[in-house]
């Protein structure tokens, strides 16, 4: 049996097979809608007595939680009225859903443990259908209160929606590869009078079980129009069912994330998203990575998770799983108050969790809160904000910013905006955007990872990654606008041309290249020319570091006639794969090198910090102004000192007297923390910590770094894009928290 591509959102779901995607992975996942007082804990289930161990993410008082055990197994489900519709408190179902996660060590076993104590005990829920996947298949498996139960496989071509009404028609229970059930299924709707052979044709478990209103609501009937145009080119009729359908063509993980991003989609009362991934190449402990999106956020986007990690003491109310389950449907009531520093709050609530990480200066809060936002698409997204550069303009005596904003990260609306402060920080005028869309209800090519520069004649340039008609994270052509009073007025945009493309570009000349510049370009390079690294994707779907030059940005170049040269390019260009290190240690998306932040040293060179998927930060150095680089190697506390930990996360470097000053005392931000059994690289972004670096003349690695404990205490969703100024000495670093909140922190 191949693999299945399983997801499910706000009681709408989607199982696609390995045929139908493009990775040939099993995804579960699930966007769970709660509605009024909620609060979410993630829990490390142990094994024992027969019990399997995993993850578990729970909502007290609720039946919708989400489960992963040790053998990949991944259970999620949403509410299917039917027609026995009396109230019902759902704890026996709530029972037997955790029993199968607890116990099933294949989707067919947890399909068939539901479906047995069913059977025996009964539902007591009006129906439910739960969707299962493993490394191998992905189930629908339906229930009806009393005795009554069905599931369906789906084919390995296919792709089948779901959304909060029974899809499963006709049924064949002979055919024991494709459909399970209960031996009365059809005796009983008949004896129930739902049914009748003599003037319904064959049945079919939807027509006969199903709630009619269910099938006609407008909700189920929005969110399939919307995703069977998406998937398939038309609209479904949840009135005549069809199970599931081939596509015509494969789907991604991000191409759901977009889909699962729309309004209709998701509202205020979106708790969370989760993307169970299942790496049919991998043993199951290792091979599951769980993708999560906290309230607003795009899951695919966000922190990820393996079944063991080991989860923060934050993110559950209490340290005992079993305790958990014992007070699921007993302890539902006053989260905030009795556990005010719960993580979820972080998330839930952003808008008044603004002192969290200590600051000193506040350049952006966001006028709607990240619920609000979903459902404003009229209005300027705004709870998003990240890739946060700010640069001097001593002449002027300004700070000029420029940031990334949207609705919510790769949301449609992303676009480039614009805010200066006369007082060094301490205010900030309001914001203009740039480029890009102001709202989703009137979406433009996305605009995003800018570079600001000013010239020595005082003309600030802002140059961003444009997405062009192909519609692919990261790809796009270079754009640019300049301002000649300050940032008052902007020219019109022009195109940057690229002098050439590389090998690892597209075969296709009409789709640009694949790239991201990260920390904003300083006058680190031949002449003081400004410099920065790139981040250049391949046609393997893996990054590599090189660095650009502006040669000609002094002479204030209208923006078609900006040159740059490239360098450490091709073969040459940073590859994780050849770097030395303490562990033969390789993720699932490969070994990846990207996002360099660069310093220069007392001694004339350079020294480029990078992130990797490695587990460690890499480094290298430039003797001659960043044309060419020594081999990167594993970043590490001093020469022959332990290796810094770091997930694949950004991990910037800065010079304390500015970022171009070389006085040999600089500062790192990581996380410093890392699980070499997991799959993915892109662990929890825990706790952020600052590491002094100091200068070491004769030195092999030319930084030496100590400890100087926690910036960033939150114990997830910590992403620091970031950069640093100098002006009149005050040494600031400028940060996103949560991509939410825009701020300044004094470090000297």
């Amino acid at each position: 049996m191949s693999n299945i591509f399983l997801l499910t959102l706000l009681g709408f779901g989607i199982l696609a097979g390995s045929k139908a995607t493009t990775d040939g992975y099993t995804y579960l996942g699930h966007n769970e809608d709660i509605p009024g007082e909620k609060m979410l804990n993630i829990y490390n289930v142990p094994s024992g007595n027969s019990r399997l161990a995993g993850l578990w993410f729970e909502f007290p008082g609720q039946m919708g939680d989400s489960y992963v055990n040790e053998y990949g197994v991944s259970i999620s489900s949403n509410s299917c009225p039917s027609r026995s519709a009396k109230k019902s408190k759902g704890k026996r179902l709530y029972n037997i859903q955790t029993k199968a996660f607890r116990e099933a060590k294949s989707a067919r076993e947890a399909v068939m443990i539901i479906g047995s104590e069913v059977s025996r005990h009964g539902c007591d829920e009006s129906g439910r259908s739960f969707l299962i996947a493993d490394a191998k298949e992905g189930w629908v498996c339906s229930v009806v209160r009393g005795k009554i139960w069905v599931a369906q496989r789906v084919p390995e071509d296919h792709i089948m929606l779901i959304s909060n009404c029974f899809n499963i028609g006709e049924v064949n229970l002979d055919d024991t590869a494709n459909y399970l059930g209960s031996k009365n299924l059809v005796r009983y709707a008949i004896r129930k009078g739902w049914y009748d052979p003599s003037s319904d044709g064959a049945f079919n478990f939807t027509k006969a079980y199903a709630a009619p209103s269910s099938l006609s609501d407008s909700v189920n009937t929005g969110r399939l129009a919307l995703a069977g145009e998406y998937f398939f080119g038309d609209g479904i009729d949840p009135s005549r069912p069809v199970f599931s359908r081939v596509p015509p063509r494969k789907f991604h993980r991000r191409d759901l994330s977009n889909l699962l991003s729309d309004t209709s989609l998701r509202d205020e009362n979106t708790a969370l998203t989760t993307i169970f991934t299942l790496n049919p190449a991998y043993p199951p402990k290792k091979g599951t990575v769980i993708w999560v999106g906290y309230p607003s956020q795009d899951a695919a986007n966000h922190s990820q998770w393996t079944i063991f990690t080991k989860t923060p003491e934050s993110c559950h109310r209490f340290d005992d799983a079993d305790l958990a389950l014992k007070k699921h449907f007993k302890d539902v009531t006053n989260f905030r108050d009795r556990w005010p520093d719960h993580f979820y709050w972080h998330y839930l609530y952003p808008e008044i969790n603004i002192d969290v990480v200590p600051h000193d200066l506040t350049v952006y809060v966001p006028k709607l809160t990240r619920a609000e936002t979903v459902n404003h698409p009229e209005l300027v997204g705004d709870s998003f904000n990240d890739h946060f550069h700010v640069l001097e303009d001593p002449d002027r005596g300004l700070l000029h910013a420029f940031w990334t904003q949207g609705s919510w990260e790769a949301a449609d609306d992303e676009h480039v905006v614009y805010s200066q402060s006369p007082d060094n920080g301490v205010t900030w005028t309001e914001p203009v955007i740039i480029a890009g869309s102001s709202t989703r209800s009137d979406p433009k090519p996305v605009a995003a990872w800018q570079q600001p520069m000013i010239t020595r004649s005082g003309r600030l340039y802002c140059l961003w990654n444009q997405e062009t008609t192909v519609k692919k994270h990261l790809c796009g052509i270079m754009c640019g606008r300049y301002s000649d009073d300050g940032g008052k007025t902007w020219s019109k945009p022009g195109i940057v041309p690229f002098p050439k493309r590389f090998s690892a570009d597209p075969e296709d000349p009409s789709v640009p290249p694949s790239w991201c510049m990260w920390q904003r370009p300083l006058r680190l390079g031949k002449n003081g020319q400004y410099l920065a690294g790139c981040s250049r994707y391949g046609r393997d779907g893996l990054s590599r570091v090189e660095f650009w030059r502006y040669d000609n940005i002094d002479d204030d170049p209208e923006i078609n006639d900006i040159r740059i040269s490239f360098f450490n390019t091709e073969d040459e260009a940073f590859d994780a794969s050849k770097i030395e290190r303490d562990n033969d240690y390789v993720p699932r998306e490969g070994l990846i090198v990207e996002e360099a932040c660069i310093v220069g040293l007392p001694d004339g060179r350079l020294f480029s910090v990078m992130r990797t998927t490695t587990g460690s930060p890499i480094w290298s150095v430039s003797s001659d102004e960043g044309e060419t680089w020594s081999r990167p190697e594993i970043l590490r506390v001093k020469d022959g000192g332990e290796a810094i930990l770091q997930p694949c996360s950004p991990c910037p470097i800065y010079d304390y007297e500015g970022p171009e000053a070389r006085s040999g005392k600089y500062f790192l931000m990581v996380h410093n923390a890392f699980d070499f059994n997991g799959l993915t690289a892109y662990q929890n972004r825990g706790p952020l910590y600052r590491f002094d670096g100091r200068f070491v003349e004769g030195a092999h690695q030319p930084v030496w770094f100590e400890d100087r404990g926690v910036f960033s205490p939150r114990d997830t969703g910590n992403s620091f894009y970031t950069s640093y100024t100098a002006l009149d000495g005050k040494g600031t670093l400028w940060f996103g928290d949560q991509k939410y909140y825009l701020f300044g922190k004094r470090m000297n």
